[in-house]
């Protein structure tokens, strides 16, 4: 490996830990009580690596985002889009994959649900980049509900953008519920009732 290649493998590295110190220290501190010299400190790097890599702490969530965009969103929404099974297929498809996420890599799902809710009401671009997140959430979930109805497999009297942010919502409490209530009930229980719910609510 040449000195090229050893300089960007550890920037990478340290890229990474920085950005999976921040995602643990902004679901625990909250996003304004974490500075950056705490998370540098948090990743085990000098006070200046993440002033060195991201310049600001929105940079830092900018990218943050991107990591949850690629890791996280991209996956939901394919679950959604893929053609296979009922509309209630991949509609539990996409509750599925969204607790295996939170299951191995919790900050992260939990950090999004965080930062939606914190910035909800403001107008900047934080606010912005969580909402276009979600919004491509919302639109996959429409987009099935929308095949659904024309198919005639569900109800036209449903209004498909208000059911998809029920069942956007069904999805994030679980993942909030399970994180307030990890020691006193079963993760994959959870993740069970919510699809029972869904399978006999939707029909």
């Amino acid at each position: 490996m040449n000195s090229l290649n050893k300089k960007e493998t550890s920037r990478e590295r340290s890229i990474k830990r920085l950005t999976s110190a921040a995602f643990e220290l902004f679901v625990v501190r909250g996003y304004h009580a974490t500075s950056l010299e705490a998370i540098s400190s948090e990743a085990g790097l000098t006070k200046g690596s993440v002033y060195f890599y991201f310049g600001s702490k929105e940079n830092l969530i900018l990218h943050m985002f991107d990591v949850l965009k690629s890791d996280l969103v991209d996956i939901l929404v394919e679950a959604l889009k893929e053609e296979r099974g009922t509309y209630i297929d991949r509609i539990i498809r996409y509750i599925h994959r969204g607790a295996d996420f939170g299951a191995k890599r919790p900050n992260e799902l939990l950090f999004m649900i965080q930062i939606a809710i914190e910035f909800a009401r403001q107008d900047n671009t934080i606010a912005s980049a969580v909402k276009e997140l979600y919004n491509e959430i919302h639109d996959a979930v429409e987009g099935v509900i929308k095949e659904a109805q024309n198919s005639g497999a569900l109800s036209n009297e449903l209004e498909p953008r208000s059911f998809a942010s029920m069942i956007v919502a069904v999805h994030d409490g679980m993942m909030l519920e399970w994180h307030l209530r990890g020691k006193q009930i079963s993760g994959p229980a959870l993740v069970k009732n919510v699809r029972h719910m869904l399978l006999n609510g939707i029909k």
